[in-house]
């Protein structure tokens, strides 16, 4: 079981989630953080954080994802399969940066004593645990034939300047844009407007090859997307970045290099 959420570390909110799969499951049942250090109700950066994770994690695997901001609303719970693995958590969009195929079931509504507050707990928590026992239970369960989903945040090209949204800042700073291989090859980033100016991009294939210690670096990541970085140092903090923000990227058409 593995479980991501924006509910940080400081409460105990993780531990009672974690308490209600182990209940349900057997106290013997494995439970791996992916992380719950997502941005309050972003739900993007969550999908980004889904879309990163789920391929390197087992097969027959179930992540409970939480970040919730409808909770106690009339929005679904779903159970989603992708590639061999379960997702749980609310229909609001999670699931939005998962490529088919991909099914969907709405989940029971919650019961009784659960807290209209804390679906995490009470509902998505009990419904990961009965589904990691026993996967063939969504053949009782109704199937969700549109699931919520965001808009993508696609890059947007106009004449020289490509719009990125920033999907994750990383422990380190580095900026996660969404970018893929698919948009490089389309249009090749220079520079990074910012409010005192254009500021050089300088691309290279892994850290230590920055020219020089403030450069700023454009580089596809571990996660499969570009990233903006700096050598040792938080390029989010130097150009004033965060998740969730949208960045204007100079540059020219990829047949023209």
């Amino acid at each position: 079981m593995f479980i991501l959420s924006d509910f940080g570390n400081s409460d105990t909110y993780v531990a009672q989630m974690k308490a209600a799969i182990l209940s349900f499951s057997g106290y013997d049942t494995p439970v791996i953080d992916l992380t719950h250090m997502v941005e309050p109700g972003n739900i993007i950066q969550a999908a980004y954080h889904l879309r990163s994770s789920l391929p390197h994690l087992p097969e027959g695997s179930v992540t409970l994802a939480v970040v919730d901001p409808g909770v106690g609303s009339s929005r679904l719970g779903l159970a989603a399969f992708w590639r061999g693995r379960f997702i749980v958590g609310p229909d609001n969009g999670l699931i939005t940066m998962l490529s088919d195929p991909l099914k969907t079931w709405k989940l029971p509504p919650p019961e009784s004593d659960s807290a209209p507050t804390f679906h995490g707990r009470d509902v998505f928590a009990r419904c990961a645990a009965r589904l990691l026992i026993d996967p063939g239970w969504t053949s009782y369960l109704d199937r969700l034939e549109n699931p919520v989903l965001l808009e993508e945040p696609k890059p947007v090209l106009n004449g020289n300047t490509m719009s990125v949204i920033i999907l994750h800042v990383d422990y380190f700073g580095n900026c996660i844009l969404g970018i893929t291989a698919d948009d490089v090859q389309q249009f090749f980033p220079i520079s990074i407007s910012t409010g005192s100016g254009d500021v050089l991009l300088f691309p290279v294939s892994s850290y230590h090859q920055a020219p020089e210690s403030d450069s700023i670096l454009f580089l596809q990541g571990s996660q499969g997307f570009y990233e903006l970085a700096l050598n040792g140092r938080s390029a989010a903090d130097m150009l004033g970045l965060r998740p969730g923000q949208r960045i204007k990227l100079k540059g020219k058409w990829s047949n023209s290099l």
